[in-house]
Formats: structure tokens, C-alpha cells, sequence
């Protein structure tokens, strides 16, 4: 058989030895190259499997920069104040010229209130004035007579015994000490008036001057009723948090709750909030897309300028909470943008 006499031959033994000793490192290198490509092939198609994650849409709504807030002002003890005009929305508004007045019947009402108070004490202190001006008088003429008085009682009784009878010098000395009591009684009388005199026109100077400042608060209060415009631009409408919902003509609104805003017509730019689940997924400076609700057409460009450092919830839309983040962009002249346009965001949506 071929296979023996292979066997047999020892010449074919040796070169056979030293054919596998030169030939084993090449296939060695080839068997790893091979392994190693098979590694990388398996990884590209890993990723290539890997699914990519979809980009994130947000809506959001373009802003200035430089903004007035109109805000319910604390005009008086109530908690409420009824809108009862605004400026159309969308119109723009001038320097000086109100944009929102509340309900001011309340107030007003309180106003005829503090003025009436107030002329009570008025009233009330010229009254007592005229009447402790008169006491005053009144206890100054009685301790001048006692003083005449205590004078005559002192010349009486400087008359010697000798030259008078012994029951008239007797009366003389009575008179003296009975003059000498009744005006010590007159003056302390004077001393008690001047001290009621002097509290209770004190008194009456400080529940004036409260009336007064009181009046003069509500007269403030009625005037901080009528929000004036700094700035000019669009009047904007703002949103209960509760409802969403815009705020009109009639709502009754707490105090602090903004109810409009005036934008500057410069230094734009978007407002947009994102999910705390979704947060992650985006980073300062990730370049966005932009396309306006009423021209979708157009696609602007942009990048993402600051992400809130806390979020916070927003009632109207569930028990999430949510950041704001603020987006550069650059202006398209063939497109007006004005602010409370509302933009649709789409960012990369790459992964943490």
C-alpha cells in the first residue's frame, strides 16, 4: 500500500518534519488573523444591530430675551382680583399705555370707607381740641385767681395781733393756709390737664396719620390695579398652571399669578421643556432643528444655550417633572418670527 512505503522511506520522514517546523508559525498568524477578523465582523454587525435611538421631539415657543411680566399685584386685602380689561392679544403695546386693569370696586369701596374714618377724626379732633384748649384756659384763669388770692390771704395775715382783735388775726392765719392749699390743688389740676390734654391729642394725631397712610394705600392700591406697559411689543397671554388654559376677561386670578407679558421684539430665542426621563439625552452646544407651527416649510437651525438645573412640574401635564432648557438660533430674514410662536424642536437624541 502507498501509505507503507511512505512510511519506509527515510527521506521522505525528515522533510516532512521540517516542512511542518517552517510552515506552523505562518498558519499559527493566519488561524489569529482570521480569528481576529471574525471578532471585528462580529462587532460591526453588533452595532449595526444596536438600535439607534430616536430623536427627540419637543414643542416649544419662541421668546425674548429681555420680557415684562404682568403680575396681579397685592392692592388690598384681598387674595383675588377680577381681570376686567387687557389688551387684545397679539397687539403691540406702547410705553405708558395700560395693557391690564382689574375689577376696582372693592377697593373703591374701601376707599369711601378710609375717608369717611377719616373725616370722623378729623372731626373728632378739632372737637376735643376746641373742648381741652377750653380746660386749659379754664384751669390757668383758676390757678391765676388763687395766686391773687393767696397774695391777699398773705396781707391779711401780715397784719400784727396787736393792731387787730385776736379772732380776726385767728381768721387772717386760717385764710392763708386755706389759700395756700387750693392753690396747690389749682396746680395740679392745670398739670393733669396738660397730661390729658397732650395724650389725647396724641392719640388722636396717630389714628389721623393712620387714616391717612391707610387712604393713602388704597389710593396706591387702586392705581397698581392698572398695569402700564414698559417696553414695547406684543401683548401675550398667560396660562393658568392648573388648567392650561389662557387667561380672558373675567377670570378671577390670585396675587402673584402672572396673567401677561410684553417680549422685547430683540434678542429672541426658543423655550422648550423636556422630560426628566429625556433629560439626559440632550447637552449644551447639541445643534437642533427648529420648524415654525405656522411655517413648517422652513427649517431653521439652532443649539441647545442652557438646560434648568432643577426641574419642576407642571400641573396641566401630569405628575412628571420636567426641565426648561433656552435654544440659540439663527434668524431667518424671510421668515417673521415674532414671539409666542410656537416651534417644534427635534434634537439628535443620542444616548447618556
Amino acid at each position: 500500500m502507498p501509505l507503507k512505503r511512505l512510511s519506509k522511506s527515510p527521506a521522505l520522514f525528515p522533510l516532512s518534519l521540517a516542512s511542518l517546523l517552517v510552515f506552523a508559525p505562518l498558519a499559527a498568524n493566519a488561524s489569529g488573523a482570521a480569528d481576529q477578523g471574525q471578532s471585528s465582523s462580529i462587532q460591526n454587525k453588533l452595532q449595526a444591530d444596536k438600535p439607534k435611538l430616536m430623536p427627540l421631539l419637543l414643542t416649544g415657543q419662541v421668546a425674548s430675551v429681555v420680557s415684562q411680566p404682568f403680575v396681579v399685584p397685592k392692592a388690598g386685602d384681598s387674595w383675588r382680583y377680577q381681570i376686567q380689561w387687557m389688551m387684545p392679544e397679539g397687539s403691540l403695546a406702547k410705553p405708558d399705555q395700560v395693557v391690564v386693569i382689574f375689577d376696582k370696586s372693592e377697593i373703591d369701596n374701601r376707599i369711601e370707607q378710609l375717608e369717611g374714618s377719616l373725616l370722623r377724626v378729623t372731626a373728632q379732633e378739632q372737637s376735643q381740641s376746641i373742648e381741652l384748649n377750653a380746660q386749659l384756659l379754664q384751669a390757668e384763669f383758676d390757678l391765676k385767681q388763687a395766686k391773687l388770692e393767696l397774695e391777699k390771704a398773705q396781707l391779711d395775715a401780715a397784719i400784727p395781733a396787736e393792731y387787730i382783735a385776736a379772732k380776726d388775726y385767728a381768721d387772717n392765719q386760717f385764710e392763708q393756709l386755706k389759700a395756700t392749699s387750693e392753690l396747690s390743688k389749682k396746680r395740679q389740676a392745670l398739670s393733669e390737664i396738660e397730661d390729658r390734654r397732650t395724650a389725647a391729642l396724641s392719640q388722636l394725631a396717630i389714628d389721623k396719620k393712620r387714616a391717612q397712610l391707610e387712604l393713602s394705600q388704597a389710593l396706591s392700591g387702586l392705581d397698581q390695579l392698572e398695569l402700564t406697559a414698559d417696553i414695547a411689543g406684543p401683548v401675550l397671554y398667560g396660562r393658568d398652571p392648573w388648567s392650561d388654559k389662557k387667561y380672558s376677561v373675567g377670570d378671577s386670578v390670585q396675587i402673584g399669578r402672572q396673567v401677561a407679558n410684553i417680549p422685547a421684539l430683540n434678542e429672541l430665542e426658543v423655550v422648550a421643556w423636556v422630560n426628566e426621563v429625556d433629560v439626559d439625552r440632550i447637552k449644551i452646544g447639541e445643534p437642533v432643528h427648529l420648524r415654525l407651527d405656522s411655517q413648517s416649510s422652513v427649517q431653521l437651525s439652532g443649539s441647545i444655550d442652557e438646560i434648568s438645573r432643577q426641574a419642576r412640574k407642571q400641573p396641566a401635564w401630569g405628575d412628571s417633572n420636567w426641565f426648561k432648557i433656552s435654544i440659540k438660533f439663527e434668524n431667518n430674514e424671510q421668515v417673521e418670527i415674532i414671539p409666542g410662536m410656537s416651534v417644534l424642536v427635534e434634537t439628535e437624541g443620542h444616548s447618556s
